[in-house]
């Protein structure tokens, strides 16, 4: 172990970490999942199939998509296609936090972390991560096991609620998971001025196309279009170039690091 290099904890240690790092998560899921089931149930869906939409898609806004496509008929290839559209933000995602891993996690151990990585675990688990160690599958089981199985649970709640709950909150049971969107990212934004100007204009980007379209898939596929345009512009500004994270740079320093380690 060389200098400067943090000792990796136990990783019973790191998967209480995990635990207790994913309450605000868990706590942002709870209305979140629970409107998910009520709506599902109030469109006229079979329970288990929104039941199903929870465990296998756990995708946010492509469980409500899917279920609001399946209410009106829609083919199934259409479905397919439309998931498959929103939810590519997690190809980002997905790119991005694999280089925080800990070496030595299977390719098997790495699928079904990808299963469980959303938006919010992602923010969790890079806001507070020591910067001279990688992530471990340990600590990453715990930050993804208890958000998951809040929405297995609270969807079941929400259909079985589905007809003892007045429609009228569920807008405001909704919009919790947004609030903790809004929380997790703002500190990342105000942290520099190039991450506030990639927030702002992915933003505008996103209402825009959605107010163009009406379409919310293509807001977020703006988004998705705009955020690393946005990058790439600023690293060309000379004031802010130190500012925008560079990927390769954290990836040759994280490969130096490791071969250290190894030596």
């Amino acid at each position: 172990m060389t200098a400067g290099t943090a000792a990796p904890p136990a990783a019973g240690a790191d998967f209480r970490a995990g635990l207790t790092d994913a309450l605000p998560v868990v706590l942002g899921y709870l209305p979140a999942c629970l409107t998910f089931g009520l709506v599902g149930s109030g469109l006229g869906l079979d329970p288990a199939v929104v039941f199903a939409l929870s465990a296998l898609v756990y995708a946010g806004a492509s469980q409500f998509i899917g279920a609001k496509m399946l209410a009106a008929g829609a083919a199934a290839p259409v479905i397919l296609l439309s998931i498959t559209l929103v939810n590519l933000r997690y190809a980002l995602l997905a790119a991005s936090f694999r280089y925080q891993l800990a070496p030595g996690i299977s390719r098997a151990t790495r699928a079904l972390l990808g299963f469980g990585l959303t938006e919010e675990v992602y923010a969790v688990g890079l806001m507070g991560k020591d910067p001279r160690r990688k992530l471990t599958a340990s600590y990453l089981l715990g930050l993804e096991i208890p958000p998951y199985l809040v929405t297995l649970g609270c969807t079941a709640l929400g259909i079985q609620l589905a007809r003892v709950i007045p429609e009228d909150l569920l807008p405001a049971l909704n919009t919790s998971l947004y609030a903790l969107l809004i929380a997790l990212v703002l500190p990342q934004a105000l942290a520099s001025a190039s991450n506030a100007a990639v927030c702002l204009l992915s933003a505008a980007a996103s209402w825009a196309a959605t107010a163009a379209t009406g379409n919310d898939t293509m807001g977020v596929l703006a988004a998705m279009a705009v955020a690393p345009c946005c990058v790439l512009a600023l690293r060309r500004v000379p004031g802010v170039r130190r500012d925008v994270p560079r990927q390769g740079a954290a990836r040759r320093a994280s490969a130096r690091r490791e071969s250290e380690e190894h030596a």
